[in-house]
């Protein structure tokens, strides 16, 4: 509310940066019909929820970019005094310009893509949410690892950029021990690969699959930063949070 200017202006700048995917795709698919099996309409489907997955992450979850730097301060002394859920209160006490534009993105590739129908379209939008706690957990947890090694504040961003960017390109491009770590240490299939799945050829199976992995990253989430946090040592800095 305060600066509305560079709230619009890094929102659009982030918007046209992530169009430029739609771009990139449309002229590598006239050259070639198929990745690993997947047209133009499912590379739109990644995309789409790739990019609405981490606006939303960044939407309600950018108090995580701080979460690393706030456990060495000792600035989670005045959050810890109030009746609020801890980690929920950190998670949500910041919102990134940022995620408006990729959130944006992600809503415009659906119908300039023609990727929607009534039966897709609720699969979209249930993915782009799932994909945003899957990030928001990943984050949470690799800023958590502060509990115990240190300053991880730039390792931290690195990691998540880099699963960003791995989000945004078909999990079926790789194989063998590479292929699982792109549904556990780097959960990329997880955000986009699945999905894409689910809108090609639905069935309860992926659905589940999908649902399942979202709560067990969730819930590693709540555990490593709880375990963690009772490691935490106060940094006695008091103050007042609305």
């Amino acid at each position: 509310m305060s600066r509305r200017e560079a709230f619009f202006v890094e929102s659009a700048l982030m918007l046209a940066n992530n169009l430029i995917f739609f771009v990139m795709w449309r002229i590598f698919f006239l050259q070639f019909p198929d990745v690993a099996g997947w047209n133009f309409q499912d590379m739109l489907t990644l995309t789409a929820v790739g990019m609405g997955g981490y606006g939303l992450s960044q939407i309600w979850g950018g108090g995580t970019k701080n979460l690393s730097r706030m456990i060495l301060n000792g600035d989670l002394d005045p959050l810890m005094t109030q009746p609020k859920n801890l980690l929920l209160h950190v998670v949500g006490s910041k919102v990134l310009s940022k995620g408006w534009g990729h959130l944006m993105a992600g809503f415009i590739l659906i119908p300039l893509g023609g990727i929607a129908s009534v039966y897709t379209l609720p699969l979209i939008l249930l993915s782009m949410v799932s994909g945003g706690l899957v990030f928001t957990a990943v984050h949470v947890m690799v800023h958590s690892l502060a509990f115990w090694m240190g300053p991880m504040e730039g390792l931290a961003k690195k990691y998540c950029d880099a699963l960003f960017l791995f989000a945004l390109y078909p999990t079926n491009i790789y194989s063998g021990l590479l292929q699982l770590v792109m549904f556990t240490l780097i959960p990329a299939g997880v955000i986009t690969y699945l999905p894409v799945e689910l809108v090609r050829h639905f069935s309860w199976a992926l659905f589940l699959a999908l649902a399942g992995s979202t709560i067990a990253f969730v819930a590693a989430a709540c555990w490593v930063f709880y375990a963690g946090l009772k490691r935490y040592a106060s940094g006695h800095a008091f103050g007042m949070r609305g």
